[in-house]
Parts: C-alpha cells; structure tokens; sequence
C-alpha cells in the first residue's frame, strides 16, 4: 500500500525517499528474507503467518505454519526457502509456500541460511559448528567453528559461506566442510552483510560502527556512525548501504561510505535490507510493520 512519507524520515540529514510503500503483519514479525531475483519479499510472524510479498508490499500468498518461524532464509530465485520452528525444527518450503519437508535438527540453531539456487541450508549450532541439509533433507556436510555462528550469508559466484559469531569470530566455510580461514573478531556483531561482486564483508560492529573486510578477512576500512550499529545490509554492488542502530537512527550510504540520508525512527528498527540494484530500501519495524523506501 502506498503512503505517505512520515514525518520522522524528513527531519533528519540528505534527501528522504520519494515513494513509500508499507506492509503490516497480523502480529509481530519473527522472520524476514528477500529474493534478489524474484523480488519479492518473505514474512513470518508470531502466531505462525507466513506471506509472500510482491515488490510494492502486496500480500501474493499467505500460509499457516504448525508454530512461528523464528528464522527464515530464502533462495534468490525465489523457488526454495528454509525457516527454523522453534529451537530445532527445520523446514523447506516451495514458491507457493507449502512444506515440502521437515526434519529434526540434533542441536539447538543458532542461524540458517538457504543458497541463493535453493539446494543447500547451512544450519548452525548454538554450541559451535555447523552442518549442511541438502534438498532432500539429507547431511551433507559437518563444520567445526570456535564459536557459535550467529550471522550467516552464502557467496552468489562460488560455493563458499561467510559468517560471524556475534563476538570473537568471523569466517569462510566450503559447502564441503571445509574451513577456508577463520580469524578473530575484538566487537560486537549484529549483522552482517556482503557486497557480491567485490566479496567485500560489512559487519555492524556496534559501537565501532561498520568494519569492512576483503575476501580474506583482512580489514579494509571502518565507517563510524552515530549510535550503537546492529543491522546492516548492501547492494550487490556495493553502491548503496542501509544501516541501522540501538538508538533507532536509520542511514542510506554510497559506495564510498557518504551519507546520502540519515532520521531517527519512532520505532526500533528490527532489519533493514537493500535492493541488489536500484535505490529502494526495507525497514522492518517493531510493531510489525515494514517501509519500502524508494529514491530518485
């Protein structure tokens, strides 16, 4: 639905979006995920709704879950996704939003995240490592980490995962169950994110803002902000950023890390999410209701 743009998105710094659209949930939202190449949006909530969004944050389909997805990833085709119910139930889902099949994780999940083709879920344990469900709902590969990982994203070019402990660990794992390289982290992690075509790694580092690192872990720059940073995310290409904090500051940032436009929210800010190309952002709000932004 479109509307108009709130009064809190004018009163900060840069130029606010021209177009807004918004959504909102029957209950709090517990699970949220783009489709790159779909673009549409998947939301679950807490009594158990799972919607399928169009790009303008229409409702294309809706389904009951058997309890409230706590996680959720989906493929960037659109065609597969994973959610996580409860502490251990993992589930795959097709584009219609039907079960496919479900199966008992033996630990307790600390992250998942679906392969942007669909096949593989890398699924973490909230005691350290990790293992991979195939399609089929078979393992097909073990991990061991130092850490819990909290924070996972699959690279779109090769098969490889990167992802974050949400302190003291950031890494990149083979789909094989290989531990490409590990190394350590001294912040905070809320979030993390990649820029695709440079595999470039942006961490919401808390109080150290956004830290940026190449393919090899190795640090690169650092993007201090005001506020406490927990949620990030970036295009593909790395052109334009979305970030947020604790103190429900909101910002939208170029590829050289200028701020481009910047407002405190009413509302905590739960996840942000950027279109792979265009100028367009998602905010996903506490009271269950979700903004498209889009800039000319």
């Amino acid at each position: 639905m479109k509307i108009e743009t709130p009064t809190w998105m004018n009163q900060g710094a840069g130029q606010p979006p021209d177009l807004l659209f918004s959504f909102r949930a029957e209950a709090g939202i517990t699970g949220f995920d783009s489709m790159r190449e779909a673009e549409d949006y998947v939301v679950a909530d807490e009594i158990g709704t799972l919607y399928r969004l169009d790009p303008l944050l229409n409702v294309k389909l809706l389904t009951r879950l058997q309890e409230p997805a706590r996680q959720l990833s989906w493929s960037d085709t659109g065609e597969f996704g994973s959610a996580l119910l409860g502490n251990s139930t993992l589930v795959r889902l097709d584009a219609k939003l039907k079960v496919i099949w479900t199966i008992e994780i033996p630990f307790t999940c600390s992250a998942i995240a679906i392969d942007p083709y669909g096949i593989f879920t890398f699924v973490a344990s909230s005691e350290g490592g990790a293992i991979v469900i195939d399609d089929l709902g078979k393992k097909a590969a073990t991990f061991e980490t130092m850490r819990p990982l909290s924070y996972i994203h699959f690279m779109v070019e090769e098969p490889v995962v990167i992802a974050a402990a949400s302190h003291g660990l950031m890494g990149a794992y083979a789909l094989s169950g290989k531990k490409i390289w590990e190394k350590t982290l001294w912040s905070n992690v809320g979030d993390l994110a990649l820029i695709q075509k440079t595999a470039r790694i942006c961490l919401a580092a808390s109080n150290q803002g956004i830290q940026v690192y190449d393919g090899s872990g190795d640090s690169e720059a650092s993007l201090i902000l005001e506020g406490t940073v927990n949620k990030i995310s970036v295009s593909y290409t790395g052109k334009q950023a979305f970030a947020s904090t604790v103190e429900k500051h909101v910002y939208r940032l170029d590829e050289d890390g200028e701020l481009k436009w910047a407002a405190t929210s009413d509302v905590a800010v739960t996840r942000v999410d950027s279109h792979p190309i265009e100028p367009v952002g998602l905010f996903v709000f506490e009271d269950r209701t979700i903004l498209r932004a889009q800039w000319y």
